[in-house]
């Protein structure tokens, strides 16, 4: 599994772009809509992006999922209560799904938002027990939201 992070200071926002380059996908969690940089580095490692998924509703910017989606056909994960209307799967707590190798697991974090969910990754070449967890603004450096 390969990991790279996204950071955009001035709103206090990462993402992330999860490889399995073995089977030559990835996916994103919490892209926002300058879609280029996840482009390029899906490029530089060889794979190509199926997925994307988002832990809340992101008032403070603009979700790149839909953005991503109207270029190149990926499938957008949401938990089960985010009410968004674009097309999507609903993830409800406890429910999984596997991308490659990478078995991405919903877990309900409400708080931060009423919808929030995490997201933990196992990659089932390592382990069965999940190694990442992709919280969101759930935990923030510092503080929990």
């Amino acid at each position: 599994m390969l990991i790279e992070q996204f950071f955009d200071a001035g709103l206090g926002h990462a993402s992330y772009l999860v490889a399995d380059p073995d089977e030559g996908v990835a996916f994103l969690v919490d892209p926002d809509r300058h879609i280029g940089a996840y482009l390029e580095a899906a490029a530089r490692m060889g794979v190509l992006i199926t997925h994307s998924f988002e832990t809340h509703v992101h008032n403070d910017y603009v979700a790149g999922s839909t953005a991503l989606a109207a270029v190149r056909p990926i499938s957008v994960v949401t938990g089960a209560t985010a009410e968004v209307s674009y097309p999507r799967i609903e993830l409800a707590d406890g429910e999984r799904i596997d991308v490659g190798a990478l078995r991405v697991r919903c877990i309900a974090t409400p708080g931060h938002t009423p919808e929030h969910v995490a997201f933990i990754v196992a990659d089932l070449r390592r382990a069965d027990a999940p190694q990442f967890l992709f919280s969101g603004g759930a935990l923030l450096v510092g503080h929990i939201a």
